[in-house]
């Protein structure tokens, strides 16, 4: 009996042992692996930090030689520092999750005079004092940089808390825009949403924009928004839904420069081609990169294996290590989509057509397959010839483009036309390349 009861003493010993011996070998797994996963989590944590560095923002498609699509993008870093990995040894399109290769990358030379009206919508409640006078402080700067980089620009400012306080049109005169923001005092705010979807609303009614200019109204606040439907001091009308809608449909790019966790505002800001920044980045950073991300263009040309137009396509941009910095997806048949198509065969100061157009017949089998589709198509002109002549030659011209889609068997119902001359140049006219790209004609998604 005893001797059985030490057999069993001595087995309980054995056993915990073994079991401390494998408690500590599993422990020691658990911290390697847990180290292991750290050292994961600081890896994915760097380049995330890089991804939100890096911008690119799609402006146009041109379709017009499917299967060949040259996308034409700006890219920019966010703090400030040279982009200078955009090759095509980096650059990546996917299709269906499919890689293509990048078949070249062109940088599009600066266009001079590229007219741009700003329109600021600042919160004027509470905290945003900071921000206001980092506004007062850097405006001159930011001037004087869209000069350098050939912008034409016009500064207009809507102030706002619960209600629209003051709404001032674009001026050229940056001291008249001081006139208006230097009183400014920040106050009041007694809920926490403040009416952004008012401010952006006024900017598409109130706001006298050029007609030749391109669009930014840039939000500035650190407090979400009230929607239609809710209770508070502010009112609106307005969901986040419809106020994409109408910034798409007015042509307004919205810039945010809110705090992370607001995203609708980050929503707003990549429907309708603009950007959202924190707001604790250094305000004169970010007003350089609006300057720089008008003027930093490329065009990227790859060709799709697909046997129709793509509904989206992604974009991918990788490091000199093969780290994915960015990746996203580029919708091609939304609301706001540009669609350009170069070199429509016109002779000078002629808007008459050949019989047949290869690029237009493939606009024709789009709107063919996607029948809820209409569009609106712009002529553009390099600078050669006066304004006059030019806006009657490029309204013909889009003119000429309506023609032969509704011969193509187009409803005439899904098509308008507007003719913007030489106003909107993409590139400088001072090379005959960069003339070739602004004589052409756009053609916007107005309804899908």
């Amino acid at each position: 009996m005893l001797t059985n009861l030490l057999h069993i003493k001595i087995f309980h010993v054995f056993l915990m042992f073994f079991i401390l011996m494998a408690t500590d070998i599993f422990a020691q797994s658990v911290i390697q692996e847990s180290d292991d996963k750290a050292r994961e989590i600081l890896e994915d944590a760097r380049v995330q930090s890089s991804r939100q560095e890096i911008e690119i923002t799609v402006r146009s498609v041109d379709i017009t030689t499917f299967p060949m699509i040259k996308i034409m993008i700006e890219a920019y870093n966010r703090l400030g520092e040279p982009l200078d990995t955009l090759t095509s040894e980096n650059l990546f399109v996917f299709e269906k999750g499919r890689k293509r290769d990048i078949l070249q990358v062109e940088k599009i030379p600066v266009a001079e005079n590229v007219p741009v009206d700003f329109v600021f919508a600042v919160d004027i409640t509470g905290s945003m004092q900071p921000i206001i006078n980092s506004i007062k402080s850097n405006i001159s700067v930011f001037t004087q940089t869209l000069v350098k980089r050939g912008i034409d620009y016009r500064l207009g400012l809507i102030l706002f808390s619960d209600d629209i306080e003051k709404v001032y049109d674009p001026t050229p005169n940056v001291s008249d825009f001081l006139k208006w923001i230097n009183p400014v005092k920040a106050r009041g705010g007694g809920d926490e949403k403040e009416n952004a979807l008012e401010a952006l609303e006024a900017a598409a009614k109130i706001i006298n924009w050029r007609e030749e200019a391109n669009r930014v109204c840039v939000v500035i606040t650190d407090a979400p928004y009230h929607q239609k439907g809710e209770d508070g001091h502010g009112v609106t009308d307005q969901t986040t839904a419809s106020m994409i809608e109408m910034m798409q449909k007015n042509d307004i790019r919205v810039f945010t420069i809110v705090p992370p966790k607001l995203i609708n505002y980050k929503l707003i800001s990549s429907k309708t081609r603009g950007t959202f920044y924190d707001i604790d980045y250094p305000f004169s950073t970010i007003l350089d990169n609006f300057s720089s991300q008008l003027t930093n263009l490329y065009y990227l040309t790859f060709e799709s294996t697909e046997e129709t137009i793509p509904d989206s396509i992604e974009i991918a941009l990788f490091s000199s290590e093969s780290k994915q910095l960015i990746r996203k997806t580029i919708p091609i048949v939304e609301l706001g989509r540009k669609l350009i198509i170069e070199n429509l065969l016109f002779q000078t100061n002629r808007a008459d057509l050949p019989e047949t157009v290869r690029e237009l017949d493939i606009l024709a089998e789009f709107m063919e397959n996607k029948k809820n589709i209409n569009i609106l198509v712009e002529g553009h002109t390099d600078n050669v010839g006066t304004n006059v002549i030019n806006d009657k030659l490029s309204e013909a011209r889009a003119n000429s483009v309506r023609n032969y889609l509704i011969s193509k068997g187009i409803s005439p119902k899904r098509i308008e036309i507007k003719g913007l001359g030489k106003r909107r140049p993409l590139a400088t006219n001072d090379t005959e390349f960069g003339r070739r790209l602004n004589r052409r004609v756009e053609i916007v998604i107005i309804s899908t």
